[in-house]
């Protein structure tokens, strides 16, 4: 049994890493933020269709009946958050990106006060004040980079908006589970830019790059098929509590490849704001958690 735990958290922390070196390769793959998702998600739907059939497990179709509304609403927000997601990575540098992105929780936080209607503690009110006030910090910070660094911010800021809908849409579901919930959000998603293309033309000027081929690649099957897999193979064999602390080993893994690989500088409006928006995110976390 311990052997199995240890093997589970190897997993888990194995797609932390690999989630957090996603930036690195988008930053060299020259296309356009929505193509880049469009491939994603089709790599990704592919690699994780093949997981489900080798696990041999019946689908749940008549739990998809109840939850494919929800289902198709999560891929298309999934699809969406992503194009912000890459677009935040181009614009600005991948720390301040993947910190911007890091308000999710705290912005599903506040969804849930609207569809669940959940009491918003004085604790929790003070996080997401901290978060905030994390976000103005690390703005600030931004000026030195110019405009450039100021929208990409906004692009990271809106695709934390759009993950919160994915994060309210998952906890909507209650037929659909773990693998299967992720693999028909990665087909809804890859199903709605394809209509979205169609429609606008924009697959009839796809092409896909000989620079970067092998990097975009990477993106839908090790960061999204086998990462994905790794992530809920682990996941219920891991105690909450260190499932929700070693989540925040995505952002530091960024910080950090970021930092050795591109020569990113880490100043103190990074450290401070950073630190204000990931500790506002874990402590409600850890107290919920506790309190359970």
């Amino acid at each position: 049994m311990e052997k199995r735990d240890r093997q589970a958290k190897g997993h888990y922390l194995l797609a932390m890493m690999i989630f957090g070196s996603i930036g690195l390769l988008v930053r060299r793959i020259p296309m356009a933020s929505l193509e880049i998702a469009f491939v994603r998600s089709f790599l990704g739907t592919a690699v994780l269709g093949v997981a489900l059939l080798m696990k041999k497990k019946p689908f749940p179709l008549e739990a998809l009946k109840k939850d494919g509304g929800k289902i198709l609403l999560s891929g298309l927000f999934l699809g969406i958050n992503w194009i912000f997601l890459f677009e935040a990575f181009l614009r600005t540098t991948i720390t301040s990106a993947t910190l911007a992105y890091y308000m999710a929780p705290i912005l599903f936080l506040l969804l849930t006060q609207v569809f669940f209607k959940t009491k918003l503690t004085p604790l929790k009110t003070l996080t997401v004040l901290l978060s905030f006030l994390g976000l103005y910090v690390l703005s600030k910070g931004e000026e030195v980079t110019g405009p450039l660094g100021k929208d990409g911010l906004l692009f990271g800021l809106l695709a934390a908006v759009f993950y919160a809908l994915v994060m309210l849409m998952n906890r909507l579901m209650k037929e659909v589970q773990g693998l299967e919930r992720t693999f028909l959000s990665l087909g809804a998603s890859f199903s709605t830019l394809l209509v979205y293309l169609l429609f606008t033309g924009g697959l009839s000027s796809f092409t896909l790059p000989k620079d970067g081929l092998l990097e975009l690649f990477l993106v839908g099957i090790l960061h999204t098929g086998l990462a994905y897999t790794l992530y809920f193979s682990s996941i219920g064999k891991i105690k909450a509590e260190e499932v929700a602390l070693y989540s925040y080993l995505d952002p530091v893994f960024a910080i950090v490849f970021s930092m050795m690989l591109l020569g990113e500088p880490l100043t103190r409006n990074r450290i401070l704001g950073g630190l204000m928006i990931l500790l506002a995110s874990l402590i409600p976390e850890m107290v919920d958690r506790k309190k359970a």
